[in-house]
């Protein structure tokens, strides 16, 4: 097996899939930092490194599936840009999750037949 392209595969497949994970984490949190968004995922038994995290959240928040704002404490702290699911994003969602059922279904359909 040639790992660079089992390596390409993986990438693009964690992409979407990352993808429909933050927008499900955001409609249900609300509103969260980039790090918050890492322990939700890491919480939830799916591992994801900073360098994959903050590029999607820039191509999402390109896509206007999200909005992002800058969170500035009032004491002490670092500022924080906090995301949050966009109205588009709100409407794609349905249609992302129908898909990735889909996908699941017919993968499953395969493997036991």
């Amino acid at each position: 097996m040639d790992e660079n392209e089992y390596k390409k595969w993986l990438s693009q497949f964690r992409k979407g899939y990352i993808e429909l994970c933050t927008l499900l984490a955001l409609k249900k949190v609300k509103s969260m930092h980039g790090l918050a968004l890492l322990k939700y995922f890491e919480n939830n038994s799916l591992k994801i490194n900073e360098g994959t995290l903050y590029p999607l959240l820039n191509r999402m928040e390109q896509n206007d599936w999200l909005i992002s704002s800058w969170n500035i404490p009032q004491t002490s702290g670092h500022p924080k840009r906090e995301y949050k699911i966009s109205k588009k994003g709100e409407e794609i969602l349905p249609f992302l999750l129908e898909a990735y059922e889909k996908h699941h279904k017919s993968l499953n359909n395969l493997k036991d037949t």
